[in-house]
């Protein structure tokens, strides 16, 4: 078997981990972490599935004794779990991975953190923010400070407890405010507090924005079209045209996550951009937005297209047909009511800025 890939075909017999494995499953973990503590031999990655949907008894022998495994094994083992969890949905890695997320090596944190990306366990906030806070490992600081934005975002869907969600908030905030912490961390910060609709957040976007680096100018532009606030259409207009491929292409995905129709023009130009990740980003923008024009041209460049391409455009095409079949309501409210009864901000003069020209790069 390759032991690069869980997805291989697991038993030459074709039977299921549960027939072959069921009668020993008792002894499953512990013979797995014995062998994996004591046994210089490469061990089979199939064997690796034991730690998938543990038991409590089971659960509290992972707690014991992961430690003892060697670390490069450790990578190894929650590496190839969460790459095989993105396709194979029988492997449920919750439990495992809550253990690992205290791991001593910081690689080992920082991809345990993002194999959760899934899970909406409100214990994992107050799990993710001491690490954001205080890990050594900038890099698991930052997939926490990403990880904390999908808590962010379900307590705008009020689908988490607000004082959760607050805590989130306040804890991304502190980062993103502290200029002595690293830069790629504040931006994770920023892109993850986007998903926010708190007073202030516009004006922390504004600044990214105009900040002097691209890298930060970047990450204002995931955070557009991560606010669902369609007063961003116009920036995210006027960047499709930048010159820097990396903001055309950040710009081309707001746009299509805040269904900017007015930059439709724009995206189907972009089909022939020279750099293939600006190709790709406006693919998706055209499956966001849809329409025959869109679906035409995306047709057509499929013709000739490499595989990464074609592969684009068929998922595009196939989010095309599943929104056209949807009934509901639009999810922008493109319409301001005077009458509203809120106090309005200086954002608020700009209720139609779809249409404002702010200049081009051209």
């Amino acid at each position: 078997m390759n032991n690069n890939s869980l997805n291989d075909d697991r038993i030459q017999d074709g039977t299921s981990w549960n027939e072959q494995e069921s009668a020993s499953a008792v002894s499953t973990v512990d013979s797995l972490l014995d062998r994996l503590i004591s046994e210089p031999n490469e061990v089979d990655a199939f064997y690796f599935y034991a730690f998938s949907d543990l038991s409590t008894g089971d659960l509290q022998k992972v707690r014991e004794h992961w430690s003892s495994v060697p670390v490069a094994r450790r990578r190894l083992i929650v590496q190839q779990l969460v790459e095989s969890a993105e396709e194979d949905i029988d492997l449920h890695l919750g439990r495992f991975l809550r253990v690992t997320l205290d791991d001593d090596d910081a690689e080992v944190r920082t991809c345990s953190i993002e194999g959760l990306w899934e899970d909406e366990g409100a214990d994992l906030v107050d799990r993710l923010i001491p690490i954001l806070q205080h890990d050594v490992a900038t890099e698991a600081r930052i997939a926490a400070a990403n990880a904390l934005g999908r808590y962010v975002f379900l307590g705008e869907l009020e689908e988490l407890d607000a004082n959760l969600a607050f805590r989130a908030q306040e804890a991304l905030l502190q980062i993103l405010q502290n200029v002595h912490e690293p830069f790629d961390l504040r931006g994770a910060a920023l892109k993850s507090i986007a998903f926010s609709g708190e007073e202030g957040v516009r004006e922390l976007i504004e600044d990214a924005y105009y900040a002097s680096t691209e890298e930060m100018r970047l990450n204002a532009l995931v955070a557009m079209g991560r606010s669902a606030d369609v007063r961003w259409r116009s920036y995210i207009r006027a960047e499709l045209r930048n010159p820097s491929a990396a903001m055309r292409a950040e710009a081309a995905i707001a746009a299509g996550e805040l269904e900017t129709y007015a930059a439709l023009p724009d995206l189907l130009e972009l089909l022939g951009d020279a750099d293939q990740k600006v190709q790709l980003a406006a693919i998706f923008a055209l499956g966001r937005l849809g329409g025959a024009e869109a679906t035409n041209a995306l047709s057509l460049l499929a013709e000739d297209a490499d595989e990464e391409v074609s592969a684009a455009v068929e998922t595009a095409l196939e989010e095309m047909a599943f929104f056209a079949n949807l009934e509901g309501v639009p999810l922008f409210d493109e319409e301001f009511d005077p009458g509203d009864e809120f106090e309005l901000d200086p954002w608020d003069i700009w209720n139609d800025i779809d249409d404002i020209d702010l200049g081009s790069y051209g």
